[in-house]
């Protein structure tokens, strides 16, 4: 059985805005959540939105819908404009145009749980489908939402729209929660590969072999260390990056205890993507294992420390990261890391390609293999 709540004219861009604030409230009254509320309202004003923009005229109806195991709150935005061509494309997000009819089809059907469009030369029919879990009868429920719109028509639009801030924070909190739960649980996830990795390397025979276990692993928590941090941290989007390098650098202090090899980090207060932070990770954790293993004393001071340094800073619109050890240093190194056939050097190379950034290689003076990149120009 259906029941019709309510029905409003789409003629222009008010009456989208209202058609959202509609559909979040009889979401609402229907027990969704804040988070399904919003996700419904927005599939519903960007369609609307389309109706005003490219269909001449429309309207959009809202009904509550009893089906066989659940009700549903259904959206109905209709147009009369002159149909939607290339649909299948549209649905399936091939289609390149950024305007047209079509805008915004795709990102909508996959906000509500059920989407039917019907189009030809005489208008779209778009039916926008939120599954609820009540038990309440529709017809119920349809009144209930006809007396929360006239007293809503009644109130502050200031009230209004702080409702609406609060349903807003609350859908950023639960995302965030999931985002760094997320994290968590892939961190694990890592973490006993990387065991089971160390255990096979542990009963090898094969030196060769065990040494690149032990390469693997650290690239592993190479990787898991940006999702360990967002796992921590108050905003599940950005890296602090001197926290992500000195973290690295300390797992590979203790890696290389015996070494002699001083390890120093230098990073100005930098934050990153998470794309971002994990390709750097790879890039410092396989320079900085191969300035360790190869780092040495140079001709004549055989009474100086080995170190090695990574240093980030800003330049401008871009980072700079160096990977630096006062070692001997390597006639040609552009040349003869270029050539190279180890898996770390092709590493760095792919990372810094998806950065879309550049190297440079000093060999002159110990080595020194610098990278810039844009922060946000991640491929």
């Amino acid at each position: 059985m259906k029941s019709v709540i309510t029905s409003i004219a789409l003629e222009q861009d008010g009456d989208v805005s209202h058609t959202r604030r509609t559909a979040r409230l009889i979401a609402k009254v229907g027990g969704a959540t804040s988070r399904d509320q919003i996700r419904f309202a927005t599939a519903v004003s960007e369609i609307a939105r389309n109706a005003v923009q490219y269909g001449k005229d429309g309207v959009a109806e809202f009904a509550f819908d009893e089906g066989h195991s659940n009700t549903h709150l259904i959206a109905r935005v209709q147009d009369h404009g002159n149909g939607i061509h290339a649909l299948d494309d549209l649905l399936r997000n091939r289609h390149q145009s950024h305007r047209g009819p079509g805008l915004g089809l795709s990102g909508s059907q996959k906000l509500v749980d059920a989407f039917h469009v019907d189009t030809d030369e005489a208008g779209t029919t778009i039916d926008l489908t939120l599954n609820l879990k009540t038990d309440s009868p529709v017809q119920e429920l349809a009144n209930a939402a006809a007396e929360a719109l006239v007293k809503a028509a009644h109130g502050s639009p200031i009230e209004e729209l702080a409702e609406q801030n609060r349903a807003l924070r609350d859908a950023l909190a639960e995302q965030q929660f999931l985002l760094r739960e997320m994290h968590h649980r892939t961190k694990n996830n890592l973490a006993i590969i990387q065991s089971l990795a160390l255990l096979q390397a542990r009963q090898s025979g094969n030196e060769e072999t065990r040494r690149a276990l032990n390469d693997f692993t650290g690239r592993i928590q190479a990787f898991a260390n940006a999702h360990n941090l967002l796992h921590r941290a108050d905003d599940v989007t950005e890296v602090d990056l001197r926290t992500h390098i000195e973290t690295l650098a300390e797992r590979l202090r203790r890696a290389f205890d015996q070494s002699g090899v001083t390890i120093e980090t230098k990073s100005e207060a930098l934050t990153v993507s998470f794309d971002t932070a994990t390709e750097i990770g790879l890039i410092v954790n396989e320079l900085l294992t191969n300035a360790v293993k190869h780092a040495a004393d140079k001709a004549g001071r055989a009474d100086e420390q080995r170190c090695v340094q990574v240093i980030a800073s800003q330049v401008g619109s871009k980072i700079r990261l160096t990977v630096k050890d006062n070692g001997p240093g390597l006639d040609n190194a552009k040349t003869v890391l270029r050539k190279s056939r180890s898996l770390g050097w092709k590493i760095v190379e792919g990372c810094v390609r998806k950065l879309n950034g550049s190297i440079e290689v000093d060999g002159t003076d110990g080595l020194a293999v610098s990278i810039e990149f844009n922060t946000h120009t991640l491929q």
